[in-house]
């Protein structure tokens, strides 16, 4: 039975985020790791203003070989990552126990994750490998999709969307006109104004799919 784990660490025990880490204050979201030979190729999304500026600090990690962005909508931009060498560390592990992430973004002062492993022999296996590597996770949740709430299920949001979500209902950022923005949203979550959007734009996606298609038709 497939179990659900949402961890939180910091960006210094997450070399990928540290290398990602810049004064531009861009939010940061793990769309996909992708094993290739021997490497981890990870896909994310970045949202803010000063692609340029991001890039070049991105290039200038030592343990980053190419940066490549291959899409972008007005402030958001898929990119594809590769490490000039091989860094043994928590996406390798993910890679390793065939972990699939839901949800992985920057938040304040660290990483959010929520990650679905096959079973959990392997969630095990990959609590041993950060272990080994003296990689610090702080688990906050473990569950499998029948002990999931009803809404989970339905909407399947994380508790940082749910938050968000709620906030924006409550304070009337849905209303016409608006009385609220989100950076007040931000404010009150303690995250970036970047990092407000994004959760307030995929967790409404999320509610509308549940709310009006069939799960077939869901994406």
């Amino acid at each position: 039975m497939s179990v659900i784990v949402e961890f939180t660490l910091s960006t210094e025990e997450f070399v990928f985020g540290s290398a990602l880490e810049t004064v531009e204050e861009m939010a940061i979201e793990l769309e996909a790791i992708v094993p290739t030979g021997n490497r981890v190729v990870p896909y994310f999304w970045a949202t803010g203003t000063d692609f340029d500026g991001f890039e070049r600090h991105v290039l200038s990690d030592p343990d980053i070989e190419s940066i490549t962005r291959l899409d972008r909508i007005d402030e958001t931009a898929l990119y594809r990552a590769e490490w000039a060498r091989n860094v043994d560390g928590l996406l390798d592990g993910l890679a390793e126990t065939e972990a699939v992430v839901l949800e992985a973004m920057t938040m304040q002062n660290g990483w959010n994750f929520r990650v679905r492993f096959p079973n959990h022999d392997l969630l095990g296996q990959f609590y041993n490998f950060c272990t080994e590597r003296a990689i610090s996770i702080h688990v906050e949740r473990v569950y499998t999709l029948a002990e999931a709430s009803r809404a989970g299920r339905i909407f399947d949001l994380t508790p940082e969307q749910r938050e968000a979500i709620v906030l924006a209902v409550q304070n009337g950022y849905y209303s016409v006109p608006r009385e609220t923005t989100l950076s007040e949203i931000a404010d009150e979550v303690g995250i970036s104004q970047q990092a407000a959007s994004k959760l307030v734009r995929r967790g409404a996606e999320k509610v509308l799919q549940g709310a009006l298609l069939n799960p077939g038709e869901r994406f």
